[in-house]
């Protein structure tokens, strides 16, 4: 590698970033099970104290993404608390990642559940979730919808398309860009 190339690359290394995923930071698990830690994080105070830590080691690491159900107990409620805690420790708020999938009610979808007022939460949900956002002055949103099926044919995927494309059109036209439709 010339030295043109290597500056290059050194260059590109002054606006590298990562963001960290507050749930990285606590016992989480998947399908498969939870894994606990002894010095997991147990409170979102906690994950910004040790995403700081992570930041301050690394210079690479300003952000952390917040899941709304686990950091923002209060829902939008939360967003002073998160902003004492990011001036404290040192990182800011990142991606915000609201939680269609985890309950119960949700096991045949959100945006795409058959069942309107489970649509109608789930709307809700993105709503505070977009506020949280906007309040904290976080840039993305980042949505994770499991509105699929467990089994082929069980479902009309066109239906649960439409579905979703029509709650999408709900929850904030200003904060999706015009070609995403």
């Amino acid at each position: 590698m010339d030295s043109s190339m290597s500056d290059q690359v050194f260059e590109a290394l002054e606006t590298f970033r990562i963001e960290l995923p507050s749930w990285g930071l606590a016992n989480t698990g998947t399908r498969f099970g939870k894994f606990i830690q002894p010095a997991a994080a147990t409170t979102t105070e906690e994950k910004f104290s040790d995403a700081g830590q992570v930041h301050l080691f690394t210079g690479v690491c300003p952000t952390v993404a917040l899941h709304v159900l686990w950091d923002c107990p209060a829902g939008v409620q939360s967003a002073d608390e998160i902003k004492r805690f990011a001036s404290r420790y040192g990182v800011a708020p990142g991606s915000i990642n609201p939680n269609l999938f985890q309950d119960q009610e949700y096991k045949y979808g959100s945006f795409g559940n058959p069942d309107p007022a489970i649509r109608q939460r789930a709307l809700r949900h993105a709503k505070d979730s977009i506020e949280i956002a906007r309040r904290l002055k976080s840039r993305d949103i980042s949505f994770w919808f499991a509105d699929g099926s467990n089994y082929p044919g069980t479902t009309n995927i066109r239906q649960r398309k439409q579905g979703i494309l029509g709650r999408c059109t709900l929850v904030e036209p200003a904060v999706l860009p015009s070609h995403f439709w």
